[in-house]
């Protein structure tokens, strides 16, 4: 059973619903070092998957990654609502990519493992990577149901019929399986989502989730692919005004202020001890820890 523990970089603040230098920061200072000493006590390896924002910000984030010798992925240039990928016609994604990897391989060396900004990607997003010199993408969750909880949520109920294995994708759909030589890993998911705020809404859950993923892993040898963020390692702010991002009503009450409270809980040394907890019954499971390239390695 293979287990890749996949995790995005970015300068987003839940508590504040918004990206935030000072939560750039607080990435660096208090939120990587308390997962990467999780992982180090672990004895396992993961990917990483860095915007091109907050290595401009603060690129000591990259280099304390690189120093515990974990694997670099590209998860954009911006981590703006307003900049997704699925909202890019295949030039504007080109662009992005571009730009993302120049600024994390200036630092890290050849990248080749991406994670779209809120898992949002469109038909052209295979034929940007492609001509990127990138080989394996991580943006979809086969199965997942997020309903009116998170934006872009229209688009992604095609989550629902995507491949449950690790497929190359067609150039007409990356929910469907074609001649791409993209490898898509998609991120484990029945119904619910094996992510950290999942996690931390309900541990109870996540625990429920795994017995279903780990049977199916042993089962069809499907890799189980975990989402998390070193944000969610840092204490939450008592008392912080969250900034609206939706546009209309109903996303406004589900997207941004029920999601908001429910995203807050657990965070900093609640997340750091559940994140834990899920890599120890992983390890009683069997799970052997793997990187991306590590696992696109075995596909060949």
């Amino acid at each position: 059973m293979y287990f890749l523990m996949t995790n995005d970089v970015e300068s987003f603040s839940i508590p504040l619903n918004k990206l935030d230098y000072n939560t750039a920061r607080e990435v660096y200072k208090v939120g990587l070092p308390r997962l990467l000493d999780v992982y180090a006590k672990h004895d396992i390896k993961c990917t990483f998957y860095f915007t091109g924002e907050i290595i401009e910000s603060v690129p000591e984030t990259l280099e304390l990654v690189l120093d515990y010798g974990h694997d670099i992925g590209c998860h954009g240039f911006s981590h703006s609502h307003n900049r997704t990928f699925d909202s890019m016609n295949l030039y504007e994604q080109i662009a992005e990519l571009k730009k993302a990897k120049h600024t994390i391989e200036k630092i890290a060396g050849r990248i080749y493992d991406f994670r779209a900004p809120a898992l949002r990607i469109n038909e052209f997003t295979i034929r940007a990577l492609e001509q990127t010199g990138f080989n394996t993408d991580s943006s979809v969750a086969s199965q997942r149901f997020d309903g009116p909880f998170t934006f872009g949520s229209k688009r992604k109920l095609k989550w629902l019929v995507a491949p449950r294995n690790p497929y190359y994708p067609s150039y007409d759909s990356v929910m469907k399986k074609g001649a791409s030589n993209i490898l898509e890993i998609p991120i484990s998911a029945y119904f619910f989502s094996y992510i950290g705020t999942t996690m931390r809404i309900s541990p109870l859950i996540v625990k429920i989730l795994e017995k279903f993923l780990f049977a199916e892993s042993q089962r069809t040898e499907k890799p189980i692919v975990f989402l998390f963020h070193p944000n969610e390692c840092l204490d939450a702010k008592t008392g912080a005004a969250f900034a609206r991002r939706a546009n209309n009503v109903v996303e406004y009450i589900f997207a941004d202020v029920i999601r908001n409270r429910l995203k807050v809980k657990n965070l900093g040394t609640g997340a750091v001890r559940l994140i834990s907890e899920v890599i120890k019954r992983s390890k009683k499971a069997g799970a052997e820890f793997v990187t991306m390239q590590d696992y696109r390695k075995l596909m060949e």
